[in-house]
């Protein structure tokens, strides 16, 4: 397990803020992908480069890569 610390949580969604911590949080980690079920999240479909997808979604791209 890896811990981050973002040093800087921009606002991005305005309807939710605690959801920019979320896309803080991700950019701190690198990640590749950002599995939610939050509707501000997924709307956004991706952030700084980092694809934003439903569980769904994920568990088809995690199956497709194996």
């Amino acid at each position: 397990m890896v811990l981050v610390s973002p040093t800087l949580t921009p606002r991005v969604v305005p309807e939710d803020p605690d959801d920019d911590a979320v896309l803080a949080c991700a950019v701190a980690a690198k990640a590749e992908l950002i599995v939610s079920g939050d509707r501000h999240l997924l709307g956004l479909k991706d952030y700084q480069g980092i694809p934003i997808v439903a569980p769904a979604e994920a568990l088809r791209r995690i199956g497709a890569a194996s």
